[in-house]
Order: C-alpha cells, then sequence, then structure tokens
C-alpha cells in the first residue's frame, strides 16, 4: 500500500513536468544573474615545456615518462619553491600566506607540459605572483638539471675506475696505470667520486641528465577578468529551483487531500 501511495505520489510530481522544468530555468537564471555581482577575478599563467632526450634513455614506458613528469611537477609546486616566491613577493610590497596561495593557485599537467594559474580579484597580484613562482621554479630546476648532469659525468668515471680497479690484477703490460702500485689511489679516487655523487644525486631533487625543461610561456599581465565557477552558480540554483518546486508540489498535494471531505 505504501509502495503504491509512493507511486502515485511520483507520478503526481511528474505530471507538473512543466513546473519544474521552469523552476529550473528560473533558478539557472537568477545564479547565473548572481555571477555578475561577484568581483571579476584575473587569471595569470605560466608554461612549462618537458623534453626527453630518447637517445641517452633508449625507449620508456608510460609508466617511466610519467614518473619523470611527475618529478618535474613535484618540484614546480614544492614547498621550498611557494615559499621562495612569497619571499620575493614579501619583497616587493605583496604580503601573502601560504594559504591564500594554495587557495587560489591552480597546477595542472597537459601531455608533455605543466602550467601553473593564480587568480585574483587584482590583476597586478596574479601576474607578480605567477612571475616569482615561475622564475623560482625555473631557477631551481635549472640548477638541478645541471647537478643531473654533473651526476651522470661522475657515473661514468665511476665505471671508468671500477674497471681500472679490475685491470690491476691483469697482465701488467696491458694495465697502464692501473696497476697495485697505484690502488691505494685508485680506491680514493672510487671513495671521491662516490662522494660526489652523492651529493649530486641529492641536489639533482631526483631530475636526470635526459630531461630538458624550459619555461616556455612566461607570465602575463591578464587583461581581461576570467568567469569563475559560473557554471555551478547556473546548477547549484536551478538544483534549488527544482527542490522548491518539488516542495511547493508536494505542499499542494497535501493540502488538497486534507481539504477532501471523509
Amino acid at each position: 500500500m505504501a509502495k503504491r501511495n509512493l507511486l502515485d505520489l511520483l507520478k503526481s510530481i511528474t505530471s507538473r513536468w512543466h513546473w519544474l522544468v521552469a523552476a529550473m530555468i528560473i533558478g539557472g537564471f537568477f545564479g547565473w544573474g548572481i555571477s555578475f555581482f561577484m568581483p571579476p577575478l584575473y587569471e595569470s599563467h605560466a608554461v612549462f615545456s618537458i623534453t626527453l632526450d630518447y637517445t641517452q634513455t633508449g625507449a620508456l614506458s608510460d609508466i617511466e615518462e610519467d614518473q619523470a613528469m611527475r618529478g618535474v611537477g613535484d618540484i614546480i609546486f614544492s614547498d621550498a619553491i611557494v615559499r621562495a616566491a612569497l619571499q620575493d613577493l614579501a619583497q616587493n610590497g605583496i604580503q601573502l600566506s601560504r594559504e591564500e596561495f594554495y587557495q587560489k593557485a591552480l597546477f595542472e599537467r597537459e601531455e608533455f607540459r605543466w602550467a601553473i594559474r593564480y587568480r585574483d580579484t587584482n590583476p597586478d597580484i596574479a601576474f607578480q605572483v605567477i612571475e616569482a613562482w615561475s622564475q623560482q621554479a625555473d631557477s631551481i630546476l635549472q640548477n638541478a638539471l645541471q647537478h643531473a648532469r654533473m651526476l651522470a659525468s661522475y657515473q661514468t668515471v665511476l665505471v671508468g675506475l671500477e674497471n681500472c680497479l679490475q685491470r690491476t690484477t691483469g697482465p701488467s703490460e696491458l694495465a697502464g696505470y692501473c696497476t697495485p702500485q697505484n690502488l691505494d689511489q685508485i680506491l680514493n679516487a672510487i671513495d671521491e667520486i662516490q662522494d660526489l655523487i652523492t651529493s649530486e644525486k641529492e641536489m639533482s631533487k631526483g631530475l636526470f641528465s635526459a630531461l630538458s625543461v624550459e619555461l616556455f610561456e612566461r607570465a602575463s599581465l591578464p587583461a581581461k577578468p576570467v568567469r569563475y565557477q559560473v557554471n555551478i552558480l547556473v546548477l547549484s540554483a536551478a538544483s534549488l529551483g527544482l527542490l522548491i518546486a518539488i516542495f511547493i508540489i508536494l505542499a499542494r498535494l497535501l493540502h488538497h487531500q486534507q481539504s477532501k471531505p471523509c
């Protein structure tokens, strides 16, 4: 019996579909109108382009390429770079908290590119934030890549020293410098190179020499505001209009049933 009453109620509501559609349209227009009273938001952005030298790496799997891309992205959006950017902004008179930065900053991957975006009601602030952020990120990335190339060079030297160490036990006429008499010097050189490799590996921040990162598109001063969350406002207001219409229909049906003579 209860199931039948529920079905009857649903039929009564859906039979008034034109009310529901009208309520959603009115609500959508209301939400769209509200968006015009919101303060305009301006967006500035910069783009980093990443390339891989496959002559060094050979063929890479999709997972390996993704890991390389994520490594670059993690550096760009790292706390160290954000703190450095905020310090630069503070020196230029723009006081911005980390919380406010993370609320307004956007960070997205586009194939082999990373785009950073910042939105603010002040176009000059949006531009200066992206300028400081992109410059700090580019500086640290280029420095890390230099250490990655040094790391690769030291690893090549280490391979040569290890081969030299193996030749100390071979025929003396083929050993050249790699003789037992020079064993201590060879071992000391290996220890020094290993220390350098450990240091360069840390300063390379997980990047490798086959990577190349370029600040492909620099920040620019936004000329026009962006419409921010208009779709969400329209959808929310339309949904609210639908709920109000359903509530009114239910209230009218209940009133009509109560007013019927027993």
